[in-house]
């Protein structure tokens, strides 16, 4: 039910340190439906969670819980939301203790680990938070950009990448452009907003102790700004770009192991749409010569990658577990909050645009009886999929005494005849510097993405001393496709002008000189671009986009994106 405004005024978020998940599930009552030689559970429920929106696995492979009272009609006083540690401290599988990790956001739709720092996407505010004291509570919030719209089309989900720099969605709402509080100049350029004269075009982030934090309220009801897009945005913030552009509330975002992507972005009328973003394309929304959304061929704006559905894509995550069966790897897996299912989108390649093969999605995980409005979806460090759910409600439920009494689920959906997944090794226990290179391209395979940015990053503060290692490993043929892509990109962060570097990718490109991948993805990787100013003089710098893409041949690879020159 959507909460009177004034019932809010009295909100007591309460969080508890500890309590019952709420008994054995029951198969048929509480857990969704699987299909054969798969195993739902329910891993936590409320009290423990309540209208939980985002998650995401830290280092350590815990699980972090956005979730509160914001949505869907806040006042400036209510209570903000909270993100929350779920623990399993007995090891029986089902979570019996919850720990405020930071609290006192707008509505999180969001959450991503880099280092020491976790991302939440919290409209009109994108805020880092970080533990400084190893208490498992964060000491310092950092406001990196604020006045991003409302917590509906806001910002959503966050992804590092193997460039090094962080995605965004965000969505066509506008945001207030007052003195003093101006949304970073992408943001503004995105929805057509026009700022004070004067106004910077990265406002400096504002840092504040555990206590002082207090979220930036943005009125619900504000109107729409032009549209909404794809960002990227360096570490700490600068050099915010827009990717792409032309969606009305793109929702969740992800790249697959050859650093494709995929994303879903919700309708008004006519059903929500699959995309697939590319540096600088316009996907139709508000276009200025002519809009357009639908699935037909409109010359002026890029295609979207499946006929329209009448549903609401929520998160969105690719999955090649090793502990899931083969013909369950190398898929996205999609949350449609409407039909109440998780459903399988199995890629095929029509030139370079990927659509679903066989033209449609399957189901996956069905609601049946359980409590299951899917939200966001991840896969976890045991390489199981872990799948969340909303409330009863579309807003957040009180009760007549002002507490906060939404619902809230999370599932683990494991295939029954999964190899044990041995990723607790004694190298988490060491600090990253201790690692050796293998190591950390090792992690560039696993499933977490925090672990894949963080190695990446390791071997970026190495330089050029892992370059002849890195080099190796390419050539070797035993990467798997992820690794390999993570590998190519972290060569081209660590010396992109580099020419025996840029060598190396012009063979790859031109000749085919690395084996065949050993992953189970059809694609290999994107490899920096090369810009070419003759016919064997290249210059090799970092991709805009994953436009520069290669696949599989008999005998090595043929580059799809073709050399500039």
């Amino acid at each position: 039910m959507i909460t009177k405004p004034n019932a809010l005024l009295t909100i007591a978020l309460v969080v508890t340190s500890t309590a019952s998940a709420g008994g054995p599930a029951k198969p048929g009552k509480d857990l969704p439906e699987v299909p054969p030689g798969f195993t739902a559970t329910l891993f936590a429920r409320d009290p423990l969670v309540r209208q939980p929106c985002s998650m995401a696995f830290d280092a350590k492979g815990r699980l972090f819980v956005g979730m509160g009272p914001q949505f869907r009609m806040p006042k400036p006083d209510t209570p903000g939301d909270s993100v929350v540690i779920v623990l399993d401290t007995d090891g029986d599988g089902v979570a019996d203790k919850v720990k405020i990790f930071a609290t006192g956001f707008n509505c999180i739709q969001g959450l991503a680990w880099h280092g020491r720092d976790l991302w939440v996407a919290n409209s009109p505010d994108l805020t880092i938070v970080r533990d400084l004291d190893g208490d498992d509570e964060a000491d310092e919030y950092v406001r990196v950009y604020t006045d991003l719209g409302n917590l509906e089309h806001g910002v959503h989900c966050l992804n590092w990448a193997p460039d090094g720099k962080l995605y965004m969605s965000k969505g066509n709402s506008k945001g207030l452009s007052l003195p003093g509080r101006v949304a970073p100049k992408a943001m503004r350029e995105l929805t057509g907003v026009k700022a004070p004269p004067g106004s910077p075009d990265f406002p400096a982030p504002i840092t504040y102790r555990k206590g002082e934090y207090k979220h930036a309220y943005q009125d619900p009801n504000d109107d729409w700004g032009r549209e909404g897009g794809v960002l990227r945005c360096d570490d700490g913030g600068k050099n915010l770009e827009i990717v792409a552009r032309g969606f009305r509330n793109p929702w969740d975002i992800t790249f697959d192991s050859g650093f494709n992507w995929l994303g879903t972005d919700n309708d008004q009328v006519g059903g929500d749409r699959v995309f697939m973003p590319f540096f600088g394309a316009h996907f139709g929304w508000n276009h200025p010569w002519k809009s357009h959304w639908s699935d037909q061929p409109h010359l002026p704006t890029a295609p979207v990658s499946h006929p329209l559905f009448e549903g609401s894509g929520t998160g969105i995550i690719y999955g090649d577990s090793p502990q899931f069966p083969p013909e369950f790897r190398g898929v996205f897996f999609i949350n449609d909050y409407l039909r109440k299912t998780t459903f399988v989108w199995r890629p095929t390649w029509e030139g370079a645009l990927m659509q679903p093969a066989g033209g449609d999605w399957e189901p996956f995980v069905k609601r049946g009886n359980a409590l299951y409005n899917p939200t966001d979806i991840e896969v976890g460090p045991d390489g199981a999929l872990w799948t969340m759910s909303w409330g009863g409600g579309y807003g957040a439920n009180i009760n007549k005494k002002g507490e906060f009494t939404s619902e809230g689920r999370v599932y683990r959906i494991a295939w029954s005849k999964s190899p044990a997944a041995q990723w607790n090794t004694a190298k988490r226990a060491r600090p990253l510097t201790k690692w050796s290179v293998q190591e950390l391209i090792d992690d560039f395979a696993g499933p977490l993405p925090v672990w894949r940015i963080d190695a990446q990053d390791e071997l970026v503060r190495r330089g050029g001393a892992v370059k002849k290692d890195l080099l190796a490993a390419l050539r070797s043929g035993k990467l798997t496709q992820a690794q390999e892509t993570w590998t190519a990109w972290t060569l081209g962060r660590i010396t992109p002008e580099d020419p025996e570097i840029a060598d190396f990718f012009t063979k790859v490109l031109r000749e085919g000189v690395i084996p065949p991948s050993k992953g189970h993805g059809a694609f290999l990787p994107s490899p920096p671009v090369l810009r070419g100013r003759g016919e064997t003089d290249y210059q090799l710098e970092p991709a805009s986009s994953s436009g520069a893409h290669s696949r599989a041949s008999g005998t090595g690879i043929r580059a799809r994106g073709q050399i500039a020159r």
